[in-house]
Protein backbone atom coordinates (compact mmCIF):
# COMPACT_ATOMS: atom_id res chain seq x y z
CA UNK A 1 0.00 0.00 0.00
CA UNK A 2 1.54 3.46 -1.11
CA UNK A 3 2.08 5.08 2.50
CA UNK A 4 1.32 8.38 3.70
CA UNK A 5 4.63 10.67 5.17
CA UNK A 6 4.66 10.58 9.35
CA UNK A 7 2.83 14.04 9.47
CA UNK A 8 0.31 15.61 12.29
CA UNK A 9 -2.98 14.46 11.03
CA UNK A 10 -5.35 14.70 14.63
CA UNK A 11 -7.34 16.98 12.68
CA UNK A 12 -7.98 14.50 10.13
CA UNK A 13 -8.71 12.55 12.43
CA UNK A 14 -10.98 13.84 14.66
CA UNK A 15 -13.23 15.43 11.33
CA UNK A 16 -16.61 14.60 11.20
CA UNK A 17 -16.78 12.42 7.90
CA UNK A 18 -19.81 11.26 5.66
CA UNK A 19 -19.02 7.79 4.11
CA UNK A 20 -21.01 6.65 1.17
CA UNK A 21 -19.28 4.12 -0.39
CA UNK A 22 -18.80 1.23 1.78
CA UNK A 23 -19.42 -2.96 0.47
CA UNK A 24 -20.40 -4.66 4.07
CA UNK A 25 -19.44 -7.87 2.15
CA UNK A 26 -16.10 -7.11 0.95
CA UNK A 27 -15.17 -5.52 4.72
CA UNK A 28 -14.91 -8.24 6.93
CA UNK A 29 -12.06 -7.58 9.56
CA UNK A 30 -9.42 -10.31 9.32
CA UNK A 31 -9.71 -11.67 12.87
CA UNK A 32 -13.38 -11.78 12.39
CA UNK A 33 -12.94 -13.91 9.20
CA UNK A 34 -10.17 -16.24 10.93
CA UNK A 35 -12.56 -16.69 13.83
CA UNK A 36 -15.84 -17.23 12.09
CA UNK A 37 -13.98 -19.63 10.16
CA UNK A 38 -12.84 -21.53 13.28
CA UNK A 39 -15.92 -21.78 14.60
CA UNK A 40 -17.73 -22.61 11.40
CA UNK A 41 -15.48 -25.20 10.11
CA UNK A 42 -15.21 -22.93 7.11
CA UNK A 43 -11.83 -24.28 4.97
CA UNK A 44 -10.26 -21.09 3.26
CA UNK A 45 -7.34 -23.24 2.40
CA UNK A 46 -5.11 -21.89 4.91
CA UNK A 47 -3.51 -22.64 8.15
CA UNK A 48 -2.89 -19.32 10.16
CA UNK A 49 -4.22 -16.04 9.95
CA UNK A 50 -1.25 -14.75 8.56
CA UNK A 51 -1.57 -16.90 5.57
CA UNK A 52 -5.07 -15.49 5.53
CA UNK A 53 -4.34 -12.26 4.86
CA UNK A 54 -2.50 -13.08 2.03
CA UNK A 55 -5.40 -14.42 0.11
CA UNK A 56 -8.22 -11.70 1.74
CA UNK A 57 -5.84 -8.71 0.97
CA UNK A 58 -5.05 -6.70 -1.72
CA UNK A 59 -2.10 -3.77 -0.99
CA UNK A 60 -0.60 -3.55 -4.37
CA UNK A 61 -2.30 -2.96 -7.51
CA UNK A 62 -3.45 -6.14 -9.04
CA UNK A 63 -4.35 -6.96 -12.97
CA UNK A 64 -7.61 -6.13 -13.30
CA UNK A 65 -10.80 -5.23 -11.48
CA UNK A 66 -12.03 -8.81 -11.80
CA UNK A 67 -8.96 -9.99 -10.07
CA UNK A 68 -9.82 -7.80 -7.31
CA UNK A 69 -13.56 -8.69 -7.12
CA UNK A 70 -12.33 -12.78 -7.09
CA UNK A 71 -11.15 -11.51 -3.49
CA UNK A 72 -14.57 -10.54 -2.14
CA UNK A 73 -15.37 -14.21 -2.46
CA UNK A 74 -13.26 -15.10 0.45
CA UNK A 75 -15.05 -12.91 2.67
CA UNK A 76 -18.09 -14.11 1.45
CA UNK A 77 -17.83 -17.31 2.76
CA UNK A 78 -17.97 -16.21 6.33
CA UNK A 79 -21.25 -14.37 5.49
CA UNK A 80 -22.61 -17.68 6.14
CA UNK A 81 -25.58 -17.12 8.74
CA UNK A 82 -27.88 -14.44 10.20
CA UNK A 83 -25.45 -14.14 13.54
CA UNK A 84 -22.36 -13.25 11.95
CA UNK A 85 -23.93 -10.87 8.92
CA UNK A 86 -25.43 -9.19 11.94
CA UNK A 87 -21.84 -9.33 13.33
CA UNK A 88 -20.07 -7.98 10.89
CA UNK A 89 -22.80 -5.08 10.31
CA UNK A 90 -22.51 -3.93 13.92
CA UNK A 91 -18.31 -4.13 13.32
CA UNK A 92 -18.72 -1.99 10.01
CA UNK A 93 -20.57 0.80 12.17
CA UNK A 94 -17.99 0.55 15.20
CA UNK A 95 -14.99 0.94 12.11
CA UNK A 96 -16.77 4.06 11.20
CA UNK A 97 -17.48 5.56 14.56
CA UNK A 98 -13.61 4.97 14.96
CA UNK A 99 -13.04 6.97 11.97
CA UNK A 100 -15.60 9.99 13.22
CA UNK A 101 -18.50 9.36 10.32
CA UNK A 102 -21.25 10.68 11.69
CA UNK A 103 -23.28 9.09 8.48
CA UNK A 104 -22.64 5.88 6.79
CA UNK A 105 -24.22 4.47 3.91
CA UNK A 106 -23.52 0.68 4.21
CA UNK A 107 -24.33 -1.40 1.03
CA UNK A 108 -24.84 -5.31 0.57
CA UNK A 109 -25.29 -7.67 -2.06
CA UNK A 110 -28.15 -10.38 -1.31
CA UNK A 111 -27.04 -12.22 -4.55
CA UNK A 112 -23.92 -12.35 -3.88
CA UNK A 113 -24.03 -13.29 0.06
CA UNK A 114 -26.64 -15.74 -0.65
CA UNK A 115 -24.91 -17.43 -3.74
CA UNK A 116 -23.84 -21.83 -2.95
CA UNK A 117 -25.68 -21.31 0.73
CA UNK A 118 -28.57 -23.22 0.34
CA UNK A 119 -29.93 -22.68 4.19
CA UNK A 120 -29.09 -18.79 3.46
CA UNK A 121 -32.01 -16.51 2.56
CA UNK A 122 -32.65 -13.48 1.25
CA UNK A 123 -34.64 -13.10 4.18
CA UNK A 124 -31.76 -14.36 7.15
CA UNK A 125 -29.17 -11.63 5.15
CA UNK A 126 -31.26 -8.60 5.00
CA UNK A 127 -32.59 -9.44 8.20
CA UNK A 128 -29.47 -9.78 9.63
CA UNK A 129 -28.36 -6.53 8.28
CA UNK A 130 -31.47 -4.61 9.63
CA UNK A 131 -31.03 -5.99 13.20
CA UNK A 132 -27.20 -4.92 13.42
CA UNK A 133 -27.53 -1.89 11.96
CA UNK A 134 -30.23 -1.49 14.92
CA UNK A 135 -27.99 -2.68 17.63
CA UNK A 136 -24.88 -0.84 15.91
CA UNK A 137 -26.45 2.76 15.87
CA UNK A 138 -27.58 2.03 19.64
CA UNK A 139 -23.95 1.47 20.57
CA UNK A 140 -22.26 4.47 18.35
CA UNK A 141 -23.45 7.73 17.45
CA UNK A 142 -23.38 7.19 14.05
CA UNK A 143 -26.95 7.79 11.23
CA UNK A 144 -26.48 4.28 9.01
CA UNK A 145 -28.30 4.03 5.66
CA UNK A 146 -28.81 0.67 3.50
CA UNK A 147 -28.42 0.25 0.11
CA UNK A 148 -28.94 -2.79 -1.41
CA UNK A 149 -26.99 -4.46 -4.59
CA UNK A 150 -27.56 -6.09 -7.25
CA UNK A 151 -24.75 -8.15 -8.95
CA UNK A 152 -23.70 -7.53 -12.54
CA UNK A 153 -22.80 -11.15 -13.47
CA UNK A 154 -25.09 -12.91 -10.93
CA UNK A 155 -28.43 -14.34 -12.39
CA UNK A 156 -30.58 -11.83 -13.71
CA UNK A 157 -33.76 -13.37 -12.13
CA UNK A 158 -31.92 -14.11 -8.20
CA UNK A 159 -31.19 -10.38 -8.17
CA UNK A 160 -35.16 -9.27 -8.83
CA UNK A 161 -36.44 -11.59 -5.76
CA UNK A 162 -33.49 -9.68 -3.94
CA UNK A 163 -34.53 -6.46 -4.71
CA UNK A 164 -38.11 -7.41 -4.16
CA UNK A 165 -37.63 -9.08 -0.80
CA UNK A 166 -35.74 -5.79 -0.17
CA UNK A 167 -38.73 -3.58 -1.14
CA UNK A 168 -40.90 -5.83 1.18
CA UNK A 169 -38.44 -5.02 4.44
CA UNK A 170 -38.64 -1.46 3.03
CA UNK A 171 -42.49 -1.38 3.57
CA UNK A 172 -42.37 -3.54 6.75
CA UNK A 173 -42.66 -3.07 10.24
CA UNK A 174 -38.73 -3.31 11.13
CA UNK A 175 -37.74 -0.64 13.39
CA UNK A 176 -34.88 0.21 10.56
CA UNK A 177 -37.04 -0.34 7.62
CA UNK A 178 -36.83 3.38 6.79
CA UNK A 179 -32.70 2.67 6.85
CA UNK A 180 -33.23 0.66 3.38
CA UNK A 181 -32.36 3.62 1.12
CA UNK A 182 -31.07 3.07 -2.30
CA UNK A 183 -30.35 0.57 -4.73
CA UNK A 184 -27.14 -0.03 -7.02
CA UNK A 185 -25.24 -1.91 -9.63
CA UNK A 186 -21.93 -3.20 -8.76
CA UNK A 187 -19.05 -5.84 -10.14
CA UNK A 188 -17.38 -4.99 -13.29
CA UNK A 189 -19.01 -2.94 -15.87
CA UNK A 190 -17.09 -3.93 -18.96
CA UNK A 191 -19.07 -5.96 -21.19
CA UNK A 192 -22.58 -4.63 -20.54
CA UNK A 193 -25.13 -1.87 -21.40
CA UNK A 194 -27.11 0.41 -19.21
CA UNK A 195 -30.47 -0.96 -20.85
CA UNK A 196 -29.54 -4.42 -19.46
CA UNK A 197 -30.43 -3.31 -16.03
CA UNK A 198 -33.02 -0.88 -16.72
CA UNK A 199 -36.09 -3.02 -15.08
CA UNK A 200 -34.20 -3.29 -12.12
CA UNK A 201 -33.58 0.19 -11.40
CA UNK A 202 -37.06 0.99 -12.75
CA UNK A 203 -38.81 -1.01 -9.90
CA UNK A 204 -36.48 0.06 -7.41
CA UNK A 205 -36.94 3.97 -7.93
CA UNK A 206 -40.53 2.74 -8.28
CA UNK A 207 -40.09 1.59 -4.72
CA UNK A 208 -38.70 4.78 -3.19
CA UNK A 209 -35.03 3.63 -3.33
CA UNK A 210 -32.54 6.04 -4.73
CA UNK A 211 -30.23 5.17 -7.80
CA UNK A 212 -26.48 5.07 -7.37
CA UNK A 213 -24.23 2.85 -10.09
CA UNK A 214 -20.92 1.50 -10.20
CA UNK A 215 -19.55 3.33 -13.37
CA UNK A 216 -17.19 4.50 -14.71
CA UNK A 217 -14.24 2.08 -13.07
CA UNK A 218 -13.16 -0.45 -15.45
CA UNK A 219 -14.93 1.36 -18.71
CA UNK A 220 -15.33 4.84 -20.09
CA UNK A 221 -16.91 8.19 -20.22
CA UNK A 222 -19.89 6.80 -22.37
CA UNK A 223 -20.68 4.16 -20.06
CA UNK A 224 -21.12 7.38 -17.27
CA UNK A 225 -23.45 8.91 -19.78
CA UNK A 226 -25.17 5.89 -20.08
CA UNK A 227 -25.84 5.37 -16.59
CA UNK A 228 -27.06 8.90 -15.67
CA UNK A 229 -29.11 9.09 -19.13
CA UNK A 230 -30.33 5.48 -19.21
CA UNK A 231 -30.68 4.85 -15.92
CA UNK A 232 -31.06 8.50 -13.86
CA UNK A 233 -28.40 7.54 -11.44
CA UNK A 234 -28.23 10.35 -8.42
CA UNK A 235 -24.89 9.19 -7.49
CA UNK A 236 -22.24 7.36 -9.53
CA UNK A 237 -19.76 4.86 -7.77
CA UNK A 238 -16.50 5.59 -8.99
CA UNK A 239 -16.91 7.62 -12.29
CA UNK A 240 -13.29 8.38 -12.54
CA UNK A 241 -12.94 7.86 -16.38
CA UNK A 242 -15.13 10.44 -17.02
CA UNK A 243 -12.56 12.96 -16.19
CA UNK A 244 -10.93 13.41 -19.62
CA UNK A 245 -14.39 13.99 -21.42
CA UNK A 246 -15.90 17.21 -20.81
CA UNK A 247 -19.28 16.80 -21.96
CA UNK A 248 -19.49 14.17 -19.42
CA UNK A 249 -18.42 16.09 -16.93
CA UNK A 250 -20.56 18.79 -17.87
CA UNK A 251 -23.41 16.49 -17.43
CA UNK A 252 -22.51 15.36 -14.35
CA UNK A 253 -22.46 18.77 -13.06
CA UNK A 254 -25.94 19.72 -14.54
CA UNK A 255 -27.73 17.09 -13.21
CA UNK A 256 -25.94 17.57 -9.95
CA UNK A 257 -24.34 13.83 -9.57
CA UNK A 258 -22.64 13.46 -6.72
CA UNK A 259 -19.67 11.21 -7.54
CA UNK A 260 -18.44 8.59 -4.38
CA UNK A 261 -14.31 8.40 -4.56
CA UNK A 262 -12.41 5.46 -3.23
CA UNK A 263 -8.50 6.44 -3.81
CA UNK A 264 -6.61 3.58 -2.97
CA UNK A 265 -9.78 1.29 -4.42
CA UNK A 266 -8.95 2.97 -7.87
CA UNK A 267 -5.36 2.61 -7.56
CA UNK A 268 -5.54 -1.22 -6.80
CA UNK A 269 -7.66 -2.02 -9.51
CA UNK A 270 -5.96 -0.24 -11.83
CA UNK A 271 -8.38 2.55 -12.47
CA UNK A 272 -4.97 5.24 -11.74
CA UNK A 273 -1.60 4.55 -12.63
CA UNK A 274 -1.26 6.10 -9.09
CA UNK A 275 -2.40 8.28 -6.21
CA UNK A 276 -0.41 10.76 -7.54
CA UNK A 277 -2.66 10.45 -10.31
CA UNK A 278 -5.97 10.16 -9.33
CA UNK A 279 -8.38 13.08 -10.78
CA UNK A 280 -10.17 13.61 -7.20
CA UNK A 281 -8.57 16.97 -7.29
CA UNK A 282 -9.30 18.20 -10.71
CA UNK A 283 -13.29 16.82 -9.80
CA UNK A 284 -13.20 18.68 -6.26
CA UNK A 285 -11.63 21.79 -8.74
CA UNK A 286 -14.06 21.81 -11.13
CA UNK A 287 -17.15 21.62 -9.14
CA UNK A 288 -18.11 18.32 -8.88
CA UNK A 289 -19.49 16.60 -6.29
CA UNK A 290 -17.28 14.29 -4.67
CA UNK A 291 -17.55 12.19 -1.28
CA UNK A 292 -14.27 10.44 0.22
CA UNK A 293 -14.50 6.59 0.41
CA UNK A 294 -12.99 3.46 1.12
CA UNK A 295 -15.39 1.04 -0.85
CA UNK A 296 -13.68 -2.20 0.46
CA UNK A 297 -11.80 -1.38 3.72
CA UNK A 298 -10.90 -4.31 5.61
CA UNK A 299 -10.17 -6.22 1.74
CA UNK A 300 -7.84 -3.39 1.15
CA UNK A 301 -6.07 -2.91 4.62
CA UNK A 302 -7.31 0.44 4.92
CA UNK A 303 -9.19 2.92 6.93
CA UNK A 304 -10.76 6.43 6.34
CA UNK A 305 -8.49 8.53 7.68
CA UNK A 306 -5.72 6.97 6.00
CA UNK A 307 -7.41 8.42 2.73
CA UNK A 308 -7.85 11.18 3.60
CA UNK A 309 -4.23 11.25 4.78
CA UNK A 310 -3.39 10.28 1.17
CA UNK A 311 -5.66 13.12 -0.57
CA UNK A 312 -3.96 15.77 1.80
CA UNK A 313 -0.36 14.61 0.94
CA UNK A 314 -1.18 13.91 -2.61
CA UNK A 315 -3.64 16.33 -3.88
CA UNK A 316 -3.28 19.28 -0.98
CA UNK A 317 -6.47 19.51 0.30
CA UNK A 318 -6.77 21.23 3.32
CA UNK A 319 -9.02 20.93 6.27
CA UNK A 320 -11.57 23.68 4.62
CA UNK A 321 -11.64 21.35 1.13
CA UNK A 322 -12.51 18.75 3.45
CA UNK A 323 -15.45 20.16 5.28
CA UNK A 324 -16.50 21.95 1.98
CA UNK A 325 -16.64 18.13 0.85
CA UNK A 326 -18.32 16.49 3.75
CA UNK A 327 -21.13 19.03 3.90
CA UNK A 328 -21.84 18.52 0.37
CA UNK A 329 -21.78 15.00 0.72
CA UNK A 330 -24.16 15.01 3.51
CA UNK A 331 -26.63 17.06 1.08
CA UNK A 332 -26.39 13.99 -1.40
CA UNK A 333 -27.28 11.68 1.07
CA UNK A 334 -30.25 8.99 0.21
CA UNK A 335 -31.18 9.10 4.04
CA UNK A 336 -34.82 10.76 4.34
CA UNK A 337 -34.34 14.76 5.03
CA UNK A 338 -35.01 14.61 9.16
CA UNK A 339 -32.10 12.50 9.77
CA UNK A 340 -30.03 14.80 7.92
CA UNK A 341 -31.19 17.67 9.54
CA UNK A 342 -29.91 16.47 12.45
CA UNK A 343 -26.22 15.43 11.20
CA UNK A 344 -26.38 18.94 9.96
CA UNK A 345 -27.80 20.69 13.05
CA UNK A 346 -25.23 18.97 14.99
CA UNK A 347 -22.07 18.94 12.96
CA UNK A 348 -21.89 20.78 10.16
CA UNK A 349 -23.57 23.94 11.51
Amino acid sequence: MEETPNKDTDWIKTLPKVHFHLHLDGSVRLNTIWDIALKDNIDLGVQSIEELKKICQITEPMSSLQEVLDVFWVHQKVLNSYANIKRVTIENIEDAFKDEVVLLELRFAPTFIAAGKQNLSNEDIIRGVLDGVQEGMQKYPVEVGLIAIAVRGLDHEANKRALNDIIKFKDGSHACANRLVGFDLAAGESGTQAEDFLDLVTTAREAGLHITVHSGEDTDAEHVRQTIEVLGAERIGHGIRSWNDDEVIQLIKDRNIHLEISLSSNWLTKTVPSIAEHPIGKFYEAGVSISINTDDAHLMGIDLIHEYELIAENHGLTREDFIKINKDALEHSFLPEDIKGKVRDQYFK
